[in-house]
């Protein structure tokens, strides 16, 4: 169940990200929060972004009694000028809030 798990929020989040000498970051960050994922994973995606130099706060986070999330709201600043956020109602199985940002745009 966890490697279930653990694959599932590595295919919500897909971070397809580089870096160069020049510092030029390419790629596509995109990220949708789902009522599969636990604190654990939302950290592990905060982690995950800090090393791109990407700075995501959780500004709400609300569970259910099994530890999945319920409740969101998050901003995001992409230190290239960029910056988003969002908070969401009660999340339903079929809601997938996020972020999405595509550095080949700038």
């Amino acid at each position: 169940m966890k490697k279930n798990k653990l694959i599932f929020a590595l295919t919500v989040v897909s971070i397809l990200f580089s870096t160069s000498c020049s510092d030029q970051r390419t790629g596509i960050v995109d990220i949708k929060f789902t009522t599969d994922l636990t604190q654990t994973d939302l950290n592990k995606i905060q982690e995950d972004l800090k090393s791109q130099n990407i700075d995501l706060t959780y500004d709400l986070l609300e569970f259910d009694g099994s530890g999945n999330l319920k409740k969101i709201s998050a901003s995001i600043d992409y230190n290239d000028g960029y910056k988003g956020s969002f908070q969401s109602r009660e999340l339903q199985p079929a809601d997938s809030p996020g972020f999405y940002h595509d550095f080949s745009k700038n």
